[in-house]
Protein backbone atom coordinates (compact mmCIF):
# COMPACT_ATOMS: atom_id res chain seq x y z
CA UNK A 1 0.00 0.00 0.00
CA UNK A 2 2.78 2.44 0.93
CA UNK A 3 4.61 1.79 -2.35
CA UNK A 4 1.42 2.58 -4.34
CA UNK A 5 1.05 5.85 -2.45
CA UNK A 6 4.69 6.75 -3.03
CA UNK A 7 4.49 6.00 -6.76
CA UNK A 8 1.22 7.94 -7.16
CA UNK A 9 2.59 11.01 -5.37
CA UNK A 10 5.85 10.84 -7.35
CA UNK A 11 4.01 10.74 -10.69
CA UNK A 12 1.68 13.56 -9.65
CA UNK A 13 4.63 15.70 -8.49
CA UNK A 14 6.58 15.02 -11.66
CA UNK A 15 3.68 15.98 -13.94
CA UNK A 16 3.06 19.13 -11.89
CA UNK A 17 6.74 20.13 -11.95
CA UNK A 18 7.00 19.67 -15.70
CA UNK A 19 3.95 21.81 -16.35
CA UNK A 20 5.05 24.87 -14.31
CA UNK A 21 5.03 28.16 -16.22
CA UNK A 22 8.11 29.76 -14.62
CA UNK A 23 7.15 33.30 -15.70
CA UNK A 24 3.72 33.09 -14.03
CA UNK A 25 4.86 31.14 -10.97
CA UNK A 26 3.84 32.59 -7.63
CA UNK A 27 3.58 30.58 -4.42
CA UNK A 28 1.41 31.71 -1.53
CA UNK A 29 0.70 30.27 1.93
CA UNK A 30 -2.64 29.96 3.69
CA UNK A 31 -4.59 28.55 6.61
CA UNK A 32 -7.86 26.63 6.49
CA UNK A 33 -10.53 25.14 8.68
CA UNK A 34 -13.94 23.57 8.46
CA UNK A 35 -15.84 20.40 9.25
CA UNK A 36 -15.88 16.78 8.09
CA UNK A 37 -19.67 16.48 7.88
CA UNK A 38 -20.04 12.68 7.89
CA UNK A 39 -18.36 12.41 11.28
CA UNK A 40 -19.19 15.96 12.48
CA UNK A 41 -15.57 16.77 13.41
CA UNK A 42 -13.85 20.12 12.80
CA UNK A 43 -10.44 20.44 11.16
CA UNK A 44 -7.61 22.96 10.95
CA UNK A 45 -4.87 23.02 8.37
CA UNK A 46 -2.49 24.84 6.10
CA UNK A 47 -1.85 25.00 2.37
CA UNK A 48 0.31 26.37 -0.39
CA UNK A 49 -1.16 27.80 -3.57
CA UNK A 50 1.04 27.83 -6.66
CA UNK A 51 0.01 28.99 -10.13
CA UNK A 52 1.41 26.50 -12.67
CA UNK A 53 -0.35 27.86 -15.76
CA UNK A 54 -2.86 30.68 -16.26
CA UNK A 55 -5.97 29.61 -14.30
CA UNK A 56 -4.35 26.32 -13.13
CA UNK A 57 -3.38 26.15 -9.45
CA UNK A 58 -1.46 23.48 -7.54
CA UNK A 59 -2.74 23.40 -3.95
CA UNK A 60 -0.94 20.93 -1.65
CA UNK A 61 -2.46 20.97 1.82
CA UNK A 62 -2.58 19.34 5.24
CA UNK A 63 -5.71 18.99 7.39
CA UNK A 64 -5.70 17.85 11.02
CA UNK A 65 -9.14 16.59 12.09
CA UNK A 66 -10.05 17.25 15.72
CA UNK A 67 -11.52 13.85 16.64
CA UNK A 68 -12.68 12.93 20.15
CA UNK A 69 -10.46 9.84 20.41
CA UNK A 70 -7.26 9.12 18.51
CA UNK A 71 -5.90 11.23 15.68
CA UNK A 72 -6.82 11.84 12.06
CA UNK A 73 -5.16 13.85 9.33
CA UNK A 74 -5.07 14.16 5.56
CA UNK A 75 -2.26 15.12 3.21
CA UNK A 76 -3.54 16.27 -0.17
CA UNK A 77 -2.05 17.11 -3.56
CA UNK A 78 -4.85 19.04 -5.25
CA UNK A 79 -5.06 20.85 -8.56
CA UNK A 80 -7.82 23.28 -9.48
CA UNK A 81 -8.91 25.34 -12.47
CA UNK A 82 -10.12 28.92 -11.97
CA UNK A 83 -13.19 29.48 -14.12
CA UNK A 84 -13.03 32.67 -16.23
CA UNK A 85 -14.33 35.68 -14.29
CA UNK A 86 -14.38 39.45 -14.76
CA UNK A 87 -14.90 40.13 -11.05
CA UNK A 88 -12.75 39.58 -7.98
CA UNK A 89 -14.84 36.50 -7.09
CA UNK A 90 -13.39 33.43 -8.78
CA UNK A 91 -15.14 30.05 -8.84
CA UNK A 92 -13.02 26.94 -9.33
CA UNK A 93 -13.23 23.18 -9.87
CA UNK A 94 -10.57 20.61 -9.14
CA UNK A 95 -9.38 17.31 -7.87
CA UNK A 96 -6.35 15.51 -6.56
CA UNK A 97 -4.91 12.71 -4.51
CA UNK A 98 -5.32 12.47 -0.78
CA UNK A 99 -3.78 10.33 1.93
CA UNK A 100 -6.03 9.94 4.95
CA UNK A 101 -4.68 8.52 8.22
CA UNK A 102 -6.65 7.57 11.33
CA UNK A 103 -5.34 5.99 14.50
CA UNK A 104 -6.74 5.20 17.93
CA UNK A 105 -4.87 3.10 20.50
CA UNK A 106 -3.55 0.02 18.61
CA UNK A 107 -5.64 0.58 15.45
CA UNK A 108 -4.14 2.43 12.46
CA UNK A 109 -5.64 2.94 9.01
CA UNK A 110 -4.21 4.79 6.01
CA UNK A 111 -6.19 5.22 2.77
CA UNK A 112 -5.28 6.68 -0.60
CA UNK A 113 -8.24 8.50 -2.09
CA UNK A 114 -9.46 10.92 -4.70
CA UNK A 115 -10.44 14.51 -3.85
CA UNK A 116 -13.18 16.24 -5.84
CA UNK A 117 -13.33 20.00 -5.20
CA UNK A 118 -15.31 23.11 -5.94
CA UNK A 119 -15.02 26.48 -4.35
CA UNK A 120 -14.84 30.24 -4.60
CA UNK A 121 -12.12 32.77 -3.82
CA UNK A 122 -13.02 36.35 -2.95
CA UNK A 123 -10.20 38.51 -4.27
CA UNK A 124 -7.19 38.31 -6.53
CA UNK A 125 -4.48 40.18 -4.60
CA UNK A 126 -3.43 40.55 -0.99
CA UNK A 127 -5.26 38.42 1.55
CA UNK A 128 -7.76 36.17 -0.24
CA UNK A 129 -10.56 34.40 1.67
CA UNK A 130 -12.09 31.27 0.13
CA UNK A 131 -14.76 28.62 0.70
CA UNK A 132 -14.57 25.03 -0.51
CA UNK A 133 -16.63 21.85 -0.77
CA UNK A 134 -14.61 18.65 -1.01
CA UNK A 135 -15.64 15.04 -1.46
CA UNK A 136 -13.00 12.56 -0.29
CA UNK A 137 -13.57 9.38 -2.30
CA UNK A 138 -11.96 6.50 -0.38
CA UNK A 139 -12.97 3.48 1.72
CA UNK A 140 -14.82 5.78 4.16
CA UNK A 141 -15.79 8.65 1.85
CA UNK A 142 -16.33 12.06 3.43
CA UNK A 143 -18.04 15.35 2.58
CA UNK A 144 -15.96 18.27 3.81
CA UNK A 145 -16.94 21.94 4.06
CA UNK A 146 -14.13 24.38 4.57
CA UNK A 147 -12.76 27.82 4.15
CA UNK A 148 -9.71 29.82 4.87
CA UNK A 149 -7.39 32.63 3.93
CA UNK A 150 -4.53 32.67 1.45
CA UNK A 151 -1.85 35.32 2.12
Amino acid sequence: MKSKITVALFIFSLVSALSFDRAAAQTRFGVRGGVYLDQDDPFVGAHFLHQIQPRWMFNPNFEYVLVDRGSQFTINADLHYDLPSRSTTVFWLGGGLGISHFSVQDFNNTDLGLNLLMGASFGRRGTIPFVQVKVLVEDNSQLVLGGGITF
